[in-house]
């Protein structure tokens, strides 16, 4: 009695094992299988160089994308400082252009001097550009050397002097007492051209003599 139910524990457990067994089988093909619809390892190890690849050349671009935001940003920080500080001296140099002999004064110093910032301006562009993108468009260089050619103060000196030739000459006998006042007016230029650090051209100064 005993030796048929130890026979037929040891036959059960045969059985399953034999289940557990198969079971696995059928798991493990099946997982194969699987496997198999993927490709052959040739494919697999070319799908992990290239899955390595993209990730490399994503972390190479977002690291760029970073790069031209923080060089942005800085841009964008000094462009507004610098668009205060010249706002702020536009306003005083604006209403000094109007005061009568003086004003032509401020204002061709004040215009030679925007016309080299503009120059330094596209200066910086290209220079960002080169920085940001490593490139540099041969027309935008030219456009660049177009604007730095500029020499303002070329062209409204001699105007200045033309004036101040016309008021010389109407400052003469009975007025001569009008060119105290017009030397006054020189000097508060020249103060408020100093504390905006624009410079003068000495030929410009020149023609404030009296």
């Amino acid at each position: 009695m005993n030796k048929t139910i130890v026979l037929g524990g040891v036959a059960a457990a045969a059985v399953l094992v034999a289940a557990g067994v198969g079971f696995y089988c059928y798991m493990l093909k099946a997982e194969l299988s699987e496997y198999k619809k993927l490709g052959d390892l040739a494919s697999m190890q070319q799908f992990s160089q290239e899955n390595y690849d993209l990730t490399k050349e994503n972390k190479t671009l977002q690291g760029s994308i970073d790069k031209i935001q923080k060089g942005f940003l800085n841009y964008r920080k000094n462009e507004l400082l610098e668009a205060e500080r010249r706002t702020e001296r536009r306003v005083e140099t604006a209403i000094a252009s109007f005061t009568p002999i003086s004003g032509p004064y401020v204002f061709t110093a004040i215009a030679a001097l925007e016309q080299r910032e503009l120059c330094a301006h596209t200066q910086q562009l290209v220079q960002l550009e080169a920085e940001l993108f490593e490139s540099s468009d041969p027309a935008v260089v030219m456009q660049q050397n177009k604007v730095c050619s500029v020499r303002l103060e070329r062209k409204l000196i001699p105007l200045f002097k033309y004036q101040m030739l016309r008021v010389r000459a109407g400052m003469t006998g009975s007025l001569q007492h009008l060119r105290i006042d017009a030397e006054k007016k020189f000097v508060s230029a020249r103060e408020l051209l100093s504390k905006w650090q624009i410079p003068v051209e000495k030929e410009l100064d020149s023609y404030t003599k009296f």
